[in-house]
């Protein structure tokens, strides 16, 4: 049996894929030595080659042989590979291998080559010919087993072999109409699939068996994929049990290897002989290999792939392919497609004899050979396009259900079970679904959910102990054999998958949406008579050059300016003692501003003043602090944005707990709400909810007698209970400093340090 792969590929711009993600390190390319080009050479005749586990190259055909040759071989040229982790990984253990090729000087490729492909047609840009893949395979128990590596060709490699290789190589056929699908990075869907051809169904057991896919109409193949399990062409388009993907895919024409190929000039110039005339044409696509489309005219933008119409000389349908808009019958396409690739075959054959033909002319003779087919047939075309559409929205709501189902079962716990089935759809599975999404169960193939929890309670496949990943049960009266969800194996990988995705969820999410929190920053205002008497400049002393725009001209100084300022003019009066740098003289004005008392503290004390003649630094500074106005700032975290600031030292919220009824019942009383824009009304009703006790608010007209009076404006909330915890919880957003489940999810985010709690007897 086939375990899912892990480790296919991302091939379509996501970060880790062959392009790489941005602000990422460029991947480095390594080049390996002649002797593992040989071998390399060797693998690749093994996957192309209609023997198995042989590299007996007698049996090759000559064009096979040469261009394998040019390709691997070739000492003006440079094989490389690139190393791509697997997610989160630290090594390179189980890491993807793409073998590069580098391209062919333009001066090598004489008339001859032009004619016959012999030597390696691309010229502008390198590209990826291989690709060695981690993948996981099963036994016939369903016990897993090992990882395993798999090789595959790209669609680059694909383009350059000759058509009778192409003929022979395991092939999935699919409407032109489904191919956008596919460039845009879906796998490919049973129910879209033609015809499989040259599978061999009998060694799906032991590994992976890799295909090339195609669009009807067109020999070239444009994607590479790996066979899903039991798909043959019994479960296929046409038939009833056409459900699941049939080929998952790796790489396809549109991905990031076609984008990272693609050369801007030629791609717009795409079409104009005059400008492109100088390249090999491919006989199976009839275009350049230089245009970034892989010599075939049918590669449409890496958005969409064409059928093909052979021409004959005077530009005309060729005869033989005057039936190829009849597509009743699966033979006659087969046998359409059949004869596209022997023509391309006998073409090559005839040119041969053409050695001495100029490159131009062999060119533009090619170029008009091959065009877009827009008849094949209106109807079977409206049909196959309402088919792969519909396929397209089934695969997406089933990718979503599943994904629900997984997510919801995370959220499930084992106190809950047994749970009865629409209870879960309804409140676990379809909440869990992806933001922004909609979820229609009879949009799938299932119809019902119970026909979608009776297959994941028999599917074993994904697991390493042969359990499914849920068990269900019977209704009472055993009519509904799928009436409840009974239990969850917790250790399921698709489980362990799911847990893991959320947690990448989650915390993109949290990174997003983390809420402001407030914080009190401690500042200082210069007295007037310290400014005057060390005269100290007016705009430092205003912190006009401040950072923040609110705080400039101001004259609230942080404590890094503060000190700033002592220490000029510390230097600037050359106050330093020469024989002690930690010791600062003291001159008149700065001992007046650090040690001479005020009046009322001249009274007070009896001591007389007494002014030293030199200090420390650490003792200047803090008498300097000392001396400083207090001031605070507001501040919304992250972003320091000053919310307000004021003089003195920060408002404070009080709480404030009274006992009644011989201690058996408290109330809470709280102030001060409004000076962190906080409306005492919605705060009273959302305690109220959170808490479930009474709450009133009190203004200056209503309070209770014996209460200190309130200021103008201001209110005074009674809640019921002893809440002191609980209230700095949910003001202070962390939950943790109660263990009430109403804290959670707050709104609010006050500082730590402006509660003021009084408890009364």
């Amino acid at each position: 049996k086939i375990v899912d792969n892990q480790f296919v590929i991302s091939m379509f711009h996501k970060e880790g894929s062959y392009r790489g993600g941005s602000g990422s390190k460029r991947a480095k390319d390594t080049p390996i030595k002649k002797s593992e080009r040989r071998k390399l050479r060797s693998t690749c005749i093994s996957l192309l080659s209609k023997v198995d586990d042989s590299n007996n190259e007698s049996q090759l055909s000559t064009a096979l042989s040469t261009i394998l040759d040019s390709i691997f071989l070739d000492s003006k040229a440079d094989i490389s590979l690139r190393k791509i982790k697997q997610p989160n990984a630290k090594s390179n253990a189980g890491a993807t291998t793409i073998y590069i090729r580098s391209p062919s000087p333009l001066s090598s490729l004489d008339s001859e080559e032009l004619n016959y492909i012999t030597k390696w047609p691309y010229t502008k840009k390198d590209q990826p010919i291989l690709i060695q893949m981690s993948t996981t395979t099963t036994n016939s128990n369903g016990v897993g087993m090992k990882n395993v590596m798999v090789t595959i060709p790209t669609v680059s490699l694909l383009s350059v072999l000759p058509s009778d290789t192409i003929l022979q190589l395991p092939t999935v056929v699919i409407p032109p109409q489904v191919s956008k699908y596919i460039c845009r990075g879906a796998n490919v869907m049973r129910s879209g699939m033609l015809s499989i051809q040259n599978v061999n169904l009998d060694k799906t057991a032991g590994g992976r068996i890799w295909v090339c896919v195609r669009v009807q109409n067109n020999a070239q193949p444009f994607a590479v994929g790996l066979l899903t399990q039991n798909t043959t062409n019994s479960n296929i388009l046409g038939s009833e049990d056409n459900k699941g993907v049939g080929v998952e895919i790796v790489t396809c024409y549109g991905d990031d290897i076609y984008w990272a190929q693609l050369d801007d000039s030629s791609h717009h110039n795409r079409g104009n002989t005059k400008n492109n005339n100088a390249g090999i044409v491919s006989f199976l696509g009839g275009g350049l290999y230089d245009d970034g489309h892989y010599g075939n005219v049918g590669f449409d933008s890496g958005k969409f792939v064409h059928g093909l119409v052979r021409l004959d000389l005077d530009g005309n349908d060729d005869g033989n392919n005057s039936n190829s808009n009849d597509n009743s019958k699966e033979g006659e396409k087969n046998k359409q497609d059949h004869d596209c690739i022997q023509e391309a075959g006998d073409e090559q054959k005839g040119d041969e004899d053409q050695v001495n033909t100029t490159s131009e002319v062999a060119t533009n003779d090619m170029i008009g050979k091959l065009k877009i087919d827009p008849d094949i047939d209106d109807e079977t075309n409206k049909k196959d396009a309402a088919t792969s559409e519909e396929t397209s929205d089934r695969h997406d709501q089933e990718e979503s259900l599943l994904y629900a189902f997984h997510t919801a079962l995370l959220v499930v716990s084992k106190k809950d079970l047994p749970m009865a089935v629409s209870t879960f759809y309804t409140q676990y599975l379809l909440p869990s679904r992806k933001e922004g999404t909609f979820l229609d169960i009879k949009q799938t193939r299932y119809k019902k959910i119970s026909s979608f929890l009776l297959e994941q309670s028999q599917n074993t496949v994904r697991t390493e102990c042969g359990k499914s990943i849920i068990t269900i049960g019977p209704s009472k009266d055993e009519q509904d054999p799928v009436a409840f969800l009974t239990g969850i194996d917790r250790t399921h990988i698709d489980l362990r998958d799911a847990k893991r995705r959320r947690k990448e969820e989650v915390g993109g999410d949290n990174a997003m949406k983390e809420k402001n929190k407030m914080a009190i920053v401690n500042l200082y205002a210069i007295p007037h008579n310290v400014a005057s008497i060390l005269r100290l400049d007016e705009d430092t002393v205003k912190a006009v050059n401040a950072k923040s725009e609110e705080r400039r001209g101001s004259g609230f100084l942080t404590l890094p300016e503060c000190r700033d300022i002592l220490n000029q003019y510390v230097h600037e009066n050359n106050l330093i003692d020469e024989y002690d740098p930690e010791s600062v003289i003291l001159d008149g004005n700065l001992c007046d501003v650090l040690f001479r008392k005020s009046k009322k503290q001249t009274s007070a004390s009896v001591q007389q003043n007494e002014y030293p003649e030199s200090i420390t630094r650490k003792e200047m500074n803090v008498k300097w602090i000392e001396k400083m106005d207090c001031a605070h700032a507001v501040v919304s975290m992250p972003g320091s944005v000053i919310l307000s600031l004021k003089r003195g030292k920060p408002p404070m919220v009080t709480i404030e707990v009274e006992c009644r009824q011989n201690r058996k019942k408290f109330i809470t009383r709280v102030r001060g709400l409004e000076e962190y824009t906080i409306n005492p009304n919605d705060f009273a009703n959302d305690v109220s909810k959170r808490y479930a006790c009474s709450a009133t608010v009190e203004d200056e007209h209503s309070l209770t007698a014996g209460r200190a009076a309130l200021k103008k404006g201001r209110c005074e909330l009674v809640l019921q209970g002893h809440l002191v915890e609980e209230l700095q919880a949910l003001l202070t957003g962390n939950r943790k400093l109660s263990s009430h489940g109403g804290s959670k999810a707050s709104p609010y985010s006050l500082p730590k340090g402006v509660f003021e709690i009084i408890l009364k007897k």
